[in-house]
């Protein structure tokens, strides 16, 4: 059973493999619809090996969709290129911008805020024309 568990470990699987470093939180803003998209990168099966001669060991492509809960439709494109220890050094975004963790919280805050309402004008005017209508009827 020894063999197994470090097995298992060096395959990142067992218990001292850690769960948390299996992903990858990335984090963007549409500018179409200006609201905050977050997503989840599987550093065991969505990684793919950098083409040769390239400074990176690691790449992928993830396409990431706005919720359309405000009747806007976006997708934003994210390509991420790794070093051999998978860590992120280079990251492109088309249709959005990238975002730190800290920035999202803020962005969603604002993006789930309720929309200002407009105040109604008020015409004084108005209320003169209705008083003098109503004099004229008397």
């Amino acid at each position: 059973m020894n063999l197994f568990q470090r097995l298992a470990r060096l395959l990142g699987g067992g218990a001292g493999g850690s769960q948390e470093r299996r992903t990858l939180t990335i984090y963007v803003l549409s500018h179409r619809c200006n609201e905050p998209i977050t997503g989840q990168i599987d550093l065991l099966n969505e990684l793919s090996q950098a083409e040769e001669g390239s400074d990176y060991a690691y790449y992928t492509r993830k396409v990431l969709h706005t919720s359309g809960e405000r009747r806007c439709f976006d997708q934003v494109e994210v390509e991420i290129w790794f070093d051999r220890n998978k860590q992120p050094i280079h990251h492109e975004v088309k249709g959005g911008r990238w975002l730190e963790e800290s920035a999202y919280q803020e962005e969603l805050a604002r993006f789930q805020a309720p929309p200002d309402e407009p105040e109604a004008p008020q015409h004084p005017e108005n209320d003169d024309t209705n008083e003098s209508a109503t004099k004229e009827e008397s």
